[in-house]
């Protein structure tokens, strides 16, 4: 009986460590720089992943090997299924840096803006709408739940 035990714990502890070598392997960024991951109903997977000056969304297509980059924003918030006024599902909230003219960022409040999961150039004149909290966008939005998510 302990025979069977150990072989079961050893092949389970295999099979483990290759799963997680292949996504390892896979995404095109430090593994310590994930902030999120979440998987679509088409079954496709988003990685947000920490650069110096915000965060890239980033996706693996179910059929496909390819991780590919599909955006940047200063801060990515969260992915909803779809929003009540919004024709568009699988969108993201998120805040960019904006400046004054003349110079000077505005960092303190920043909008959150409402964008289509595939806004290759998410901005002002791209946003899908604009929510004041993520409360309330919660009250008429879908969210997704993420694999994983950390808010350091």
């Amino acid at each position: 009986m302990m025979r069977i035990l150990i072989v079961l714990l050893l092949i389970s502890n295999c099979a483990y460590s290759k799963d997680r070598e292949f996504y390892k392997n896979l995404l095109p960024f430090e593994k310590s720089r994930v902030k999120a991951i979440y998987q679509l109903d088409n079954k496709n997977i988003i990685y947000i992943s920490r650069f110096e000056r915000g965060d890239i969304i980033w996706e693996k297509k179910y059929d496909s090997t390819k991780v590919q980059e599909i955006s940047f924003v200063m801060n990515f918030i969260a992915i909803a299924k779809w929003c009540e006024g919004i024709n568009e599902k699988n969108i993201y909230f998120a805040q960019n840096r904006e400046y004054w003219l003349g110079g000077g960022a505005i960092i303190d409040y920043a909008q959150i803006r409402v964008f289509s999961i595939y806004d290759r150039s998410p901005w002002r004149d791209s946003d899908l709408g604009i929510v004041d909290n993520m409360e309330r966008a919660e009250d008429w939005c879908e969210f997704y739940d993420p694999i994983f998510y950390d808010n350091w």
